[in-house]
C-alpha cells in the first residue's frame, strides 16, 4: 500500500465526500478549515526539524479529508422542485432545447427538453424547467421524428406536464425524488408527433455524434434481432434496459443475475481483445494508443455508464503500464478510476451503479487471489473442476463484496446465484461475442450477420429460458426488506474485522468461532434499526394508493391480516403486480388470510388476480357468482383454476385477533338483491374495543338506505370509507349522521376523469366536522388503533 499513496488518498477524498453528505456542513466554515490545515501542512513540509512520517501526515490527512468535503459541497447538485401547483396540466405549450435523446422504443420517443418559457391557460411561466419527455404516435410518424430530431433543437411543444410519482406506499420507490435530484422538474406527455414543432435545427455536435453512433448500432440490432434478444443486446451493448421487461428483470434479480445486464468490465475486456487483435501487427504505441481511443469510443457509445468508465480506466491503466515500465495495480488503478469519476461528479458516490461495481471488483481484487491459491494447493488432477472452482471463486468473492447492496436496491437474497453465475455468465460471454460480431459483419454481409443473429436468438432464448426457471422457483430467494445503510456498514465492517485478524488465528476451531461469534454480532446489528410498521397488538388499516380505485390493507392484533380489494390492472399498469405484492413483501407478509373483493368493477378486483395467480391469499370472500359479468365469470374461474377457497357474501361475524369484523350484507333480503352491483358491494364493520371503522365499496345512497334501516345505531362508526371514491352517488347526509365519523379515508386517483371527489360530498363532510384523508393527496393512509385511540400513521417518517 505504501508504495500506491493514491489508494490512500482517494479513501480519505472518499471520506470526506461521505462525512459532507451526513453534516452538511456550511461551505465557508469548510474552506476556512482547508485553507488553515493546507498553511500548517506547507509549514510541517517546509521544517527541516520535523520529520514527515511523524507529523505531516496527519494534517495531510485531515487537509484532504476537508478537501473531499469541500468538493462534494462546490459540486453537489441543486435538488430542483416541480414549479406548479396543480400536478397535472393539460394543453400546455413551451417552447426549450432538446438537451437528450433516448434509443426508440416499440410505441414512444423519450428526450429531455429544458424549457424556457412555459405558457399554461393564458398564464406565463418563465425560468428553466426541464422535463423528461415522452411522445407517442403511430410508428412512421415516430420514426419520422426520431431520424429528424437531433439534441439541441429549439422546439415548440404542445403536451400535458405532470409531476412524476412519488412514494405514495410503504416502501414504495421515489421516482420523483430520483428525477429532481437529477435535476429534472417533472414530465411531460405528448400525444402526436405533429404537436413538436423544429423552430431552429441548431444541435450540439459533439452530443449528436455520439448518440448517432448509438443509433446506428441500434438500427443494426434490430434489423437482425427479434425483440427479446433486441432488448438484451442493447442493454448488454449500448447500456439501454427499456426493453426489458418488467417481469424478465425480477426473474433476473430472483435469480441473483441481474449484474449481467449491465454493460461492465466483461464487455470492456471483449473490446481489448478485439482492437489488439486487429491492430497486433503494429507496433506496441500505436496498438495500444488504438486500444484506448476504441475504449474511449465504447464509454461514449454506451452513454458513459460507471461500470463502463470504472473498466475502462482501468483498462487503459493495463495498457500503458507496460509501455511507462511499471507494475500495473489492480487496487492502485480501481482507486484511480474512483478518483476521476468522483473529480466529474462526487455524487456517483452514493450512485447504486458505483457501489455495485466497485464493490465487486473490490471484492474480487482481495478475495479471489487467496481462495485460487487455497485451490491450487489441492492439486485436482481434473482440469475442468479446477476451471469451475476458479470461476466459482471469482463469483462467490462477487456476491460477497455486493451483497449488503444487492439487499439495499433488490430486497432479495437469492439462493441460487452460485450456481445460475455459472451458467449465465458463460453464456453472456458468447452472446455478448456473437453480438459484436453480428455489428462488424452484419452491414457488409448480410447472410454472415443473420448467421450469427440467428445464433445469438439461440443462446438468447436459452438464457432467458433458464433465468425464468431458476428465478420463478419458489425456493430460489428470501425477500429480506429491512436492510439499511447502517446494516450495510456492519457488513462491511464485519469483513474488514476478518479479514485483518484472520492470519492470526491459529487452526480451524478458533476462525469458526470467530465466524459464529461474528454472524451473531451482526445478525443482532442488523435489528438495532428496524422497526415495524404495522405492529402486533395493534389493529392497523393501510388505505392503499392504487390510483382510481379501492385497496384496504388491514392487520389484525394477532398479526393475521386481511385485504378489501386490489385496484385496477391494465396492459401498461396492474397495481397487483406493482403495487400490492411489492407492499407486502416490503411488509413482510406471505400470505393474505382473508381476501375480501366488494363487488366485480374492474378497479376493485383486477388487482387481486395478480395475487390469487401467485396464491398470495388463503380464502376470499365476495359477493354471489353474477355469470352475466363477463367480470365476474373470469374472477370465478381464476379461483377456481388456483383452488382458492370461496365464501360469498352473507351477514356474518368473523372474530379475529381480538377485533371483530362484520359482515353486513343480508343476502337473503329481496330489496337487496335487487340492488345494482355497487350497491350490493360487501359492505363492513370493524371493531376493535371501542374503536370502528365502516367499509362500505362502491355502496351508493340507495344501499346506504338499506343498511340505516336494517342497522340504524350499530352503523356509528370512528371512521368511515366513503362510498364510491367520494362520489356524490353516496355518503348522503342521511347516512353520515347515523354513522358520525371522526374520519373519511377517500381512495381516489390524482385528477381523474370521473371528476371523483365531489365538491359537494367535500362541502358536507367539512359542514359536518369530517376529517376527510384522500388518496390523491397524502398517498396511502395508515390510521392504529390501540382499542382506545386511532392514530394517523406518517409512515413517511416512520
Amino acid at each position: 500500500m505504501n508504495k500506491y499513496p493514491l489508494i490512500k488518498f482517494v479513501a480519505v477524498f472518499i471520506s470526506g465526500i461521505v462525512l459532507q453528505s451526513l453534516l452538511s456542513i456550511q461551505l465557508n466554515y469548510l474552506v476556512i478549515s482547508l485553507s488553515i490545515l493546507v498553511i500548517v501542512s506547507i509549514i510541517l513540509y517546509s521544517s527541516k526539524q520535523i520529520r514527515l512520517n511523524n507529523w505531516f501526515n496527519i494534517p495531510l490527512i485531515i487537509s484532504i479529508l476537508f478537501f473531499g468535503m469541500v468538493y462534494f459541497s462546490v459540486n453537489q447538485n441543486e435538488k430542483v422542485n416541480y414549479p406548479f401547483e396543480s400536478p397535472v396540466i393539460k394543453d400546455a405549450n413551451l417552447y426549450g432545447k432538446i438537451s437528450d435523446i433516448s434509443l426508440i422504443r416499440s410505441d414512444r420517443v423519450i428526450f429531455y427538453v429544458s424549457a424556457d418559457s412555459i405558457y399554461t391557460d393564458s398564464k406565463l411561466y418563465k425560468g428553466k424547467v426541464t422535463l423528461l419527455s415522452t411522445v407517442k404516435d403511430s410508428s412512421i410518424n415516430l420514426n419520422s421524428f426520431y431520424g429528424s430530431v437531433a439534441m439541441g433543437n429549439y422546439v415548440k411543444i404542445k403536451g400535458t406536464i405532470a409531476r412524476a410519482r412519488d412514494k405514495r406506499n410503504p416502501g414504495e420507490f421515489d421516482y420523483e425524488s430520483t428525477l429532481t435530484e437529477d435535476g429534472i422538474n417533472g414530465l411531460l406527455i405528448i400525444y402526436r408527433v405533429s404537436d413538436i414543432k423544429i423552430i431552429s435545427h441548431e444541435s450540439d455536435f459533439l452530443k449528436n455524434i455520439s448518440f448517432n453512433l448509438r443509433k446506428n448500432i441500434d438500427n443494426v440490432i434490430r434489423k437482425f434481432h427479434n425483440n427479446s434478444t433486441t432488448s438484451l443486446l442493447r442493454g448488454l451493448l449500448l447500456a439501454d434496459k427499456s426493453m426489458i421487461n418488467y417481469e424478465t428483470k425480477i426473474d433476473f434479480i430472483n435469480a441473483g443475475v441481474i449484474h449481467v445486464l449491465a454493460v461492465s468490465g466483461l464487455h470492456v475486456g471483449f473490446i481489448v481483445l478485439i482492437f489488439v487483435f486487429l491492430f497486433k501487427r503494429f507496433n506496441p504505441y500505436l496498438r495500444y494508443s488504438f486500444t484506448i481511443l476504441g475504449l474511449l469510443l465504447f464509454v461514449a457509445i454506451t452513454n458513459y455508464p460507471t461500470s463502463v468508465v470504472r473498466a475502462s480506466i482501468m483498462a487503459v491503466a493495463l495498457v500503458i503500464a507496460p509501455l511507462t515500465g511499471r507494475n500495473y495495480n489492480s487496487m492502485n488503478s480501481l482507486a484511480l478510476a474512483a478518483l476521476i469519476i468522483l473529480l466529474i461528479n462526487p455524487a456517483d458516490l452514493f450512485n447504486p451503479g458505483f457501489l455495485l461495481s466497485f464493490s465487486a471488483v473490490i471484492a474480487i481484487v482481495t478475495m479471489y487471489p487467496r481462495m485460487a491459491r487455497i485451490i491450487n494447493r489441492w492439486k485436482l488432477k481434473s482440469g475442468i473442476l479446477k476451471y469451475l472452482l476458479l470461476f466459482f471463486s471469482v463469483s462467490l468473492a462477487a456476491q460477497i463484496g455486493t451483497l449488503p447492496f444487492t439487499l439495499l436496491y433488490f430486497h432479495k437474497l437469492s439462493l441460487v446465484a452460485l450456481l445460475a453465475n455459472l451458467f449465465v455468465i458463460p453464456l453472456i460471454g458468447f452472446i455478448v461475442g456473437l453480438g459484436i460480431m453480428t455489428l462488424f459483419a452484419g452491414p457488409l454481409f448480410y447472410f454472415l450477420g443473420f448467421s450469427y443473429a440467428s445464433a445469438n436468438e439461440f443462446l438468447s432464448y436459452l438464457l432467458f429460458s433458464f433465468v425464468r426457471l431458476i428465478g420463478r422457483y419458489e425456493y430460489s430467494f428470501i425477500s429480506i426488506q429491512k436492510f439499511s445503510f447502517f446494516d450495510s456498514t456492519l457488513f462491511y465492517s464485519a469483513v474488514l474485522f476478518l479479514a485483518l485478524i484472520w492470519k492470526s488465528l491459529s487452526n480451524w476451531k478458533s476462525k469458526i468461532i470467530v465466524l459464529f461469534l461474528t454472524a451473531v454480532l451482526l445478525l443482532t446489528g442488523f435489528s438495532i434499526d428496524n422497526s415495524d410498521l404495522l405492529p402486533n397488538n395493534k389493529l392497523s388499516v393501510l388505505t392503499v394508493d392504487v390510483g382510481q380505485g379501492d385497496a384496504i390493507l388491514i392487520k389484525f392484533p394477532d398479526g393475521k391480516t386481511a385485504l378489501i380489494d386490489g385496484g385496477n390492472a391494465t396492459d401498461y399498469f396492474d397495481n397487483g403486480e406493482r403495487i400490492l405484492i411489492p407492499l407486502l413483501n416490503f411488509l413482510g407478509i406471505d400470505e393474505i388470510d382473508y381476501g375480501f373483493i366488494t363487488h366485480s368493477d374492474a378497479d376493485h378486483y383486477k388487482g387481486y388476480l395478480t395475487l390469487i395467480e401467485n396464491k398470495r391469499v388463503k380464502l376470499i370472500y365476495k359477493p354471489l357468482p353474477d355469470y352475466s359479468s363477463s367480470s365476474d365469470s373470469e374472477l370465478e374461474g381464476l379461483l377456481k383454476k388456483n383452488e382458492i377457497p370461496v365464501k360469498y357474501y352473507g351477514k356474518a361475524i368473523l372474530r379475529i385477533g381480538g377485533a371483530r369484523l362484520y359482515i353486513l350484507n343480508d343476502t337473503t333480503n329481496y330489496n337487496y338483491r335487487n340492488m345494482s352491483m355497487n350497491d350490493r358491494s360487501g359492505v363492513f364493520k370493524l371493531l376493535y374495543h371501542n374503536n370502528s371503522f365502516l367499509l362500505t365499496g362502491d355502496a351508493g345512497i340507495k344501499a346506504e338506505n338499506f343498511y340505516m334501516k336494517h342497522y340504524n345505531n350499530f352503523l356509528h362508526s370512528d371512521v368511515l370509507k366513503a362510498g364510491h371514491h367520494g362520489s356524490k352517488t353516496s355518503s348522503g347526509e342521511k347516512f353520515l349522521s347515523a354513522v358520525n365519523p371522526q374520519y373519511a379515508l377517500i381512495s381516489v386517483g390524482i385528477l381523474n376523469r370521473f371528476k371523483h371527489l365531489s365538491p359537494e360530498i367535500i362541502g358536507r363532510f367539512n359542514s359536518m366536522g369530517i376529517n376527510i384523508l384522500r388518496t390523491d393527496q397524502s398517498g396511502g393512509i395508515l390510521l392504529q388503533s390501540d382499542g382506545k385511540n386511532i392514530k394517523n400513521i406518517n409512515w413517511k417518517k416512520e
